[in-house]
């Protein structure tokens, strides 16, 4: 499942010869021929050239004995982001013979997702997806899995750091670029002050999406305040945030980094009577977010395509185990801008997935 920005026709993972592209301006040329290749590579329709193996892969992506794949992810349990990551995954799992072995904390715990790692690893799988929000704390057990010839595909977060610890390739997205997009959308709408809500601790991602949005809206003469809350605590988050809109009012935008973020913030927005008044961003779908874009109560959804995230890694991991071959680059599923433009048609297509979009807390 995929989708395009800016009304394009939708596109599932059976197409073949532009499977997965993301329309939007920000879709990258690198990833238009990594994903073409990777896709037509396990479809029927698309290549009759020889793996290692001496197969065509297209037919025999299911044959021979069935391979393990680990997973293990920082997502924490109450994000609903994961769930999409996971199903895909479980998708792709069935698509290409894959045993898939999920694991992840329950919080945002480099240590313990180090822990998992390593866990991962002592199994044997025939290959490992990663992600890496805290390269000082993860780095040493990928980078162990790696040595022990455990082909290592980081997602997610980790696209600057996926060389320096042996993995192949990086599946997910650019997070500077999604910043900046998200920055240039603020401010063609008319935002000079922007509040970026960071909702979970130690995770790079979220920090580098308001990096890149700092500098787009610098390079339009805005500035950006960096808040975190504790997305745990979601309204102890929303007070947060209303505590600091109300220092200073001349805060007439607000990004949140996520799903949670953006429950909190617009709980705080609604609570100063503001939502739908001050311009609201953020990143990853949720029922709410895409909702208040099609009413007018939020201006865009930054989304790096969690589904097909989740898909993709566990092929490339698949193909590299059978067939020694892997993308030579990243694969960015993001970012994709979804406005009022194309915000019902991609709440559509996500039902496809078969998993309920998160529904739930702020704003009620």
């Amino acid at each position: 499942m995929t989708h395009t920005t800016r009304g394009g026709a939708p596109k599932d993972h059976a197409s073949c010869s532009h499977a997965g592209i993301p329309q939007g301006r920000s879709a990258g040329f690198s990833w238009m021929l990594v994903v073409a290749l990777v896709v037509c590579l396990g479809l029927a329709a698309c290549s009759s050239s020889q793996g290692v193996s001496g197969q065509t892969p297209a037919r025999s992506a299911q044959s021979g004995p069935r391979i393990t794949v680990a997973m293990v992810t920082h997502g924490q349990a109450f994000d609903p982001f994961w769930a999409l990551v996971k199903k895909g995954a479980q998708t792709a799992a069935t698509d290409f013979n894959v045993n898939l072995v999920y694991r992840s904390p329950s919080t945002t715990n480099p240590q313990e997702e180090a822990s998992l790692i390593s866990q991962a690893a002592a199994g044997k799988p025939k290959g490992l997806v990663v992600t890496i929000p805290d390269a000082a704390a993860l780095s040493p057990a990928v980078k162990q899995a790696s040595s022990a010839g455990i082909p290592v595909i980081v997602m997610n977060v980790g696209a600057s750091v996926y060389q320096d610890v042996g993995g192949l390739t990086f599946v997910g997205q650019d997070e500077i670029a999604a910043g900046q997009e998200a920055g240039r959308e603020m401010t063609s709408n008319g935002v000079t002050k922007a509040l970026c809500v960071i909702h979970e601790e130690k995770n790079t991602a979220l920090a580098d999406r308001c990096d890149g949005f700092a500098k787009a809206m610098q390079a339009k003469g805005g500035s950006v305040t960096v808040l975190h809350v504790n997305g745990a605590r979601l309204n102890d988050a929303a007070n947060a945030i209303e505590a600091a809109l109300k220092k200073d009012p001349s805060i007439n935008g607000v990004l949140a980094t996520g799903i949670i973020g953006f429950n909190a913030a617009g709980g705080a927005l609604q609570s100063l009577g503001k939502f739908g008044t001050t311009k609201l961003g953020t990143f990853d779908v949720s029922a709410q977010d895409l909702n208040a874009v099609i009413n007018g109560k939020a201006l865009f959804v930054i989304d790096q395509q969690p589904f097909l995230e989740g898909y993709m890694a566990v092929q490339v991991s698949a193909f590299e185990a059978r067939y020694g071959q892997h993308p030579f680059g990243p694969v960015f599923t993001g970012p994709s801008l979804i406005t009022t433009a194309n915000a019902a048609q991609v709440l559509q297509l996500y039902k496809s997935t078969g998993i309920p979009l998160f529904n739930g807390g702020y704003p009620t």
